[in-house]
């Protein structure tokens, strides 16, 4: 018996996705739980820095506040780094969670296997890479900005996400 010929007017089938971005991530968190667990951890950082900055000289001549010196720049960007380790850094090493991602019930994990992430991977791989663009004069508000704004796309990930090949789930609450 001879082979039909394809149906033109047949619905396409799904084909198998070949790559991390065209996977579907079930289990990602959504976007508004990532965000909100974002700004817990920012109001967290405010909490902190402003009186530290406000010790340090920082607002000194407020309402007149001009841009530090890039050296000024760079310490205080160390030093926020090195506190976000300090407030952070026992969750991200016992469950890959920030404390806004703990109390939204979020986790980072591996894009590959889906595994907690490991506290390396969270700190050279994602963190420190967008802490140091976004020291650069000029373009590293914009390039932060494009970081986030990866969000929209269809996996849910942020550029930092890509470079750390992570991603962002929602924890199973029925453990």
């Amino acid at each position: 018996m001879a082979q039909s010929a394809p149906n033109p007017y047949q619905p396409p089938t799904a084909l198998e996705p070949t790559t991390d971005s065209e996977r579907a991530y079930d289990g990602s968190a959504s976007r508004m739980s990532r965000f909100w667990a974002a700004m817990i951890d920012a109001v967290l950082a405010l909490i902190i820095f402003v009186p530290l900055q406000y010790f340090g000289g920082v607002y000194r001549d407020f309402p007149k506040i001009s841009a530090p010196p890039f050296p000024q720049s760079l310490l205080w960007a160390l030093g926020g780094f090195a506190i976000t380790l300090v407030v952070h850094g026992t969750f991200l090493a016992r469950s890959a969670q920030t404390i806004g991602k703990k109390a939204l019930n979020i986790q980072i994990v591996n894009a590959s296997d889906g595994k907690p992430a490991a506290f390396g991977t969270i700190v050279l791989r994602r963190l420190l890479p967008t802490s140091v663009v976004a020291q650069i004069p000029y373009v590293g508000g914009v390039l932060s900005l494009v970081n986030v704004l990866f969000i929209f796309r269809k996996d849910r990930r942020c550029v930092h996400d890509h470079i750390a090949g992570t991603r962002v789930v929602k924890l199973d609450q029925s453990k």
